[in-house]
């Protein structure tokens, strides 16, 4: 630290304790609040009193500004441990336009979606935007760049650079570490990657047993994968934190809901970044996990601190609790069970809509990343043999899929690909799927977990329709297509193929569109578009697809259409 920041710290440091004594006038207090305390789980009456971005003390203050807010709540602001931002397919400037209102002031974000694509500089753009954007922004540097050997990446992060990202700005620990089985085998060259920081996240669906012993003893802190209460509650033993993921996929609040009630400080709420735009904009962000938390009849105050106090002290953050010297991120609410905000204090400073203003643009070298050349109907051709058929089925709810097998197709079943798009290389998996029901159409996204290649599912009957949505796609450099008998309709996300520097209006309208023509096309899935996303992730089993093809996640090898 340089001497002038030195002294600059000093003098803060100062101010804020005259502030606190009462020697001199705050220059924010909230006037005769009901403060919601998540270390005792009592609501008192009381003044805040801020000086600079700080909490200078609670307790009865005078401020050079005073905000009467008699008759409501204070809450610490929300802080959601385990998030990737590039899946509301948004800027993190214009997701937190969306969420900060809400009360939603910190994430602490797995950037490993743009990182698949552009490596470290895609982690880097995302901590540069974040300077300039109001949200409390902690990242982990991606552990498993690409998350499995059978896909393929556009890039690749190793030891190294996870120990260059260690040392940037509000970089906290390792991202969530989805090669169970390296780990668990004592690979030495992913046991580094661990080794580099104090703070690590897991990814550990149905890990149990002394494989999940092995698993935690290298130091892995925490699981958001957990779909039972006896697995979770295996984990909650053995000391891993437990993060209860609710998206609009993954909804596992419900049946880790005994867990939740017992309001364990080990236990956090989540959405994983599995929230989709509608879902966000309509429900809201973490705000909404907390209200359906408090429905189920999960404590007030104990689902508070899942949101707030848990993720806050486990990460070692300044925030997460009103009281002195922690960052002012306060939450004023007119009705605490329900949420209903009245206005967000931020670093101190009452928000206004114009503090969302966009500063950030992302460099030309964040677009044009689609390397794959345009396919044809022959390229996604299935040759059927009269052997059995291996068929992937979605589980409405979970990432988890099961394997079908059947003697023919059915026209419930799809075909589904995977082309890949970083390498230049037009390597194509190909295969089935039962669960989305379309047909006389296909859909196509750059939004495939966690390498991010081209994935597509249609009409299992007429190629054409996949074949003119991939090469749509690939003219747009990234995004999502639709194409049916109406005609071809797209979002172009731009920047990595994951996110655009649109604003959330325009996006909303052209996804509306989209949802429209699945809605027509027969698609029955409530989240089509992140459905078909996870099914590209080789980590989470049971069958999935990638670039080179079926993959047998528990495995860990790649398998065959057909069976004998």
């Amino acid at each position: 630290m340089r001497l002038e920041e030195k002294i600059s710290r000093l003098e803060e440091l100062k101010r804020l304790i005259d502030v606190s004594s009462g020697r001199r006038k705050a220059d924010l207090v909230i006037k005769g609040v009901n403060v919601v305390n998540v270390i005792t789980e009592e609501i008192y009456q009381s003044d805040i009193a801020i000086a600079g971005n700080r909490i200078a003390g609670v307790g009865n203050y005078s401020g050079i500004k005073e905000v009467d807010c008699r008759g409501f709540f204070a809450v610490p602001g929300l802080v959601d441990a385990h998030t990737h931002i590039e899946m509301s397919m948004l800027t993190l400037s214009e997701f937190a336009r969306i969420v900060v209102p809400r009360g939603n002031t910190t994430i602490v974000a797995d950037p490993h979606e743009i990182a698949n694509v552009l490596g470290v500089d895609g982690v880097r753009l995302m901590i540069d935007e974040a300077r300039q954007t109001p949200i409390r922004f902690f990242c982990m540097a991606p552990s498993c760049v690409p998350s499995s050997n059978l896909e393929t990446s556009g890039a690749v992060i190793t030891d190294r650079e996870i120990e260059r990202l260690l040392d940037a700005d509000n970089v906290i620990g390792v991202a969530e570490v989805m090669s169970f089985s390296e780990v668990v085998e004592g690979d030495e060259g992913f046991l580094r990657k661990i080794i580099m920081a104090e703070k690590v996240d897991g990814h550990a669906p149905l890990l149990s047993g002394k494989h999940l012993n092995a698993y935690i003893s290298a130091g892995i802190q925490t699981d958001h994968e957990s779909v039972s209460f006896d697995e979770a509650w295996e984990k909650l033993r053995l000391g891993m934190k437990i993060m209860v993921r609710e998206g609009s996929v993954a909804k596992n609040l419900k049946d880790l809901i005994e867990l939740v009630k017992k309001g364990n400080r080990n236990v956090m709420l989540v959405t994983d970044g599995d929230r989709n735009l509608n879902d966000l904009i309509k429900n809201g962000y973490l705000d909404h996990v907390y209200r359906e938390a408090v429905k189920e009849g999960v404590d007030a105050i104990k689902a508070l601190q899942m949101c707030t106090i848990n993720p806050a002290e486990h990460y070692g953050l300044n925030i997460g609790s009103i009281t002195p010297g922690k960052f002012a991120d306060i939450v004023i609410l007119s009705d605490l069970e329900n949420f209903k905000v009245k206005r967000v204090i931020f670093n101190g400073k009452i928000l206004k809509e114009g503090d969302f203003r966009r500063r950030y643009h992302y460099p030309r070298v964040a677009k044009n990343t689609v390397k794959a050349r345009k396919i044809s109907d022959e390229d996604v051709k299935i040759e059927l043999n009269g052997r059995k058929i291996r068929v992937i089925k979605l589980i409405e709810g979970e990432l988890i899929t099961e394997e079908l097998i059947v003697e023919s197709l059915s026209n419930d079943i799809n075909k589904i690909i995977v082309l890949e798009r970083h390498k230049g290389t037009n390597r194509i998996g190909k295969g089935f799927v039962y669960g989305f029901g379309i047909k006389k159409g296909a859909i196509a996204s750059t939004i495939a977990h966690d390498s991010h290649n081209i994935i597509a599912v249609g009409d299992a009957n007429e190629d054409e329709y996949i074949v003119r949505a991939v090469n749509k796609l690939i003219e747009l450099q990234g995004g999502i297509v639709v194409a049916n008998k109406n005609g071809t309709f797209e979002l172009q996300l731009e920047i990595a193929g994951l996110m655009t520097e649109r604003s959330v209006d325009e996006v909303m309208k052209e996804l509306k569109l989209l949802h429209q023509q699945l809605d027509e096309m027969g698609c029955r899935l409530e989240a089509p578009i992140i459905a078909l996303s996870f099914l590209a992730l080789p980590v989470i089993p049971k069958l999935k697809i990638t670039d080179y093809g079926l993959v047998n996640v528990e495995k860990q090898e790649v398998i065959d259409v057909f069976v004998d």
